[in-house]
């Protein structure tokens, strides 16, 4: 029999975990009760005019500090975009792309980092497809695929199909070793897993997962020593440093850091929630935080396999976080039934995917074989 597995957070600070078993972080995170506070805070300082939104600013520059904490990165770094997508298109526009260039990465990527590289063959950028064995993508073949014309190398932290998670220190080394950029997705890392954003070029990643938070803000954080002057698509008042005014309405000096890539108002209701997500995580060891969704993870293999599922996560815990998945022709309605018994879990893509994050516990796993089971 093996030993319980307790919450890191207590599952009643959330919504509608009464009676569920809520291994749905990868597709959508529960919210937490404390959210309603925080949007109630926005909503009274929305109220009080320009005081109000300067307290709304500092509530920003506060979340910003807090990502940035969890990166390992400085401040001056990060910007809150619209969501992920976003700052991946932001991050393949930052190379100066020539005919013969290549961009690297893997055919199981997330379409939000595919669909920006693909685009580039318009421009005689030539994708190089790393293609996946049995679901399992070797960063060895990843290299093999980087030649002297790569100019980026494209990867997720974590797959939100399979559940691996790959080494970015050995990525970053890789990009290094033949001049090309690294840009890690780490939407299903950031929250879970330590994410290195110091040995990333750009690291972008959505909030309504693994950290808790809403949609409608995503993380974008770059290296200007290795990017370069990176400067934005879009450009708005907010991008601004300083205005010129009537004397001078052509003036556009850029401020002098990420911030420079929020081209107006960033969603400040959404970054009031992730600063009250932050704040509920800070107090964690990512560490053990990481601890506690592994072992977790690992019961979840060893329940599947014992029930004759295939299981395309990789079993070793440095290649893996808080995602399992497994094959399922019926995914969807594999998904939808276990639902009905309220367990929620993802399923798609031929996979249905199993998220173990803080507020999950053994009792969760049981039900989840127990509704296998039944």
């Amino acid at each position: 029999m093996l030993n319980a597995v307790q919450p890191l957070l207590a599952k009643d600070l959330f919504v509608g975990l009464e009676g569920v078993a809520h291994l749905c972080t990868g597709g959508e995170a529960p919210w937490l009760r404390s959210h309603d506070d925080a949007c109630r805070r926005f909503g009274q300082f929305k109220s009080r005019g320009m005081a109000g939104r300067d307290e709304m600013f500092r509530v920003h520059a506060r979340a910003r500090g807090r990502v940035a904490q969890l990166l390992g990165v400085e401040a001056s770094r990060v910007a809150f975009l619209a969501h992920a997508s976003e700052g991946l298109n932001l991050a393949v526009d930052a190379v100066d792309w020539r005919p013969g260039d290549n961009v690297v990465f893997a055919d199981m990527e997330y379409p939000s980092a595919v669909y920006p590289a693909a685009r580039l063959r318009e421009r005689g950028v030539e994708p190089h497809v790393v293609r996946s064995a049995s679901g399992y993508v070797s960063i060895d073949d990843i290299a093999a695929a980087v030649d002297g014309r790569t100019r980026l190398i494209l990867a997720s932290q974590v797959s939100y199909l399979t559940g691996q998670r790959l080494d970015v220190a050995r990525l970053a080394q890789l990009a290094r070793d033949n001049g090309a950029l690294l840009v890690i997705d780490a939407t299903h890392a950031l929250g879970v897993a330590p994410v290195p954003g110091e040995l990333c070029d750009v690291v972008v990643s959505a909030c309504y997962k693994w950290l808790l938070a809403t949609h409608g803000v995503g993380v974008f954080a770059y290296n200007p020593e290795r990017v370069g002057d990176l400067r934005p698509r879009v450009i708005g008042w907010n991008s601004i440093a300083h205005r010129g005014g009537v004397a001078d309405p052509l003036a556009m000096p850029l401020k002098p850091d990420a911030g420079r890539f929020e081209a107006g108002n960033p969603s400040l209701l959404g970054v009031f929630v992730l600063d009250n997500a932050l704040a509920t995580l800070q107090p964690l060891d990512q560490a053990r935080v990481l601890d506690h969704a592994l072992e977790l993870s690992a019961r979840a293999i060893g329940g599947l396999r014992a029930r004759g599922r295939e299981v395309l996560t990789p079993e070793a815990p440095d290649e893996r976080a808080g995602n399992v998945c497994f094959r399922a022709d019926d995914a969807a309605a594999l998904a939808a039934g276990l639902g009905a018994r309220k367990v929620e879990v993802w399923g798609s893509e031929g996979r249905v995917r199993v998220s173990t994050h803080l507020y999950n516990d053994q009792a969760d796993l049981d039900a989840l074989f127990g509704a296998l089971d039944a």
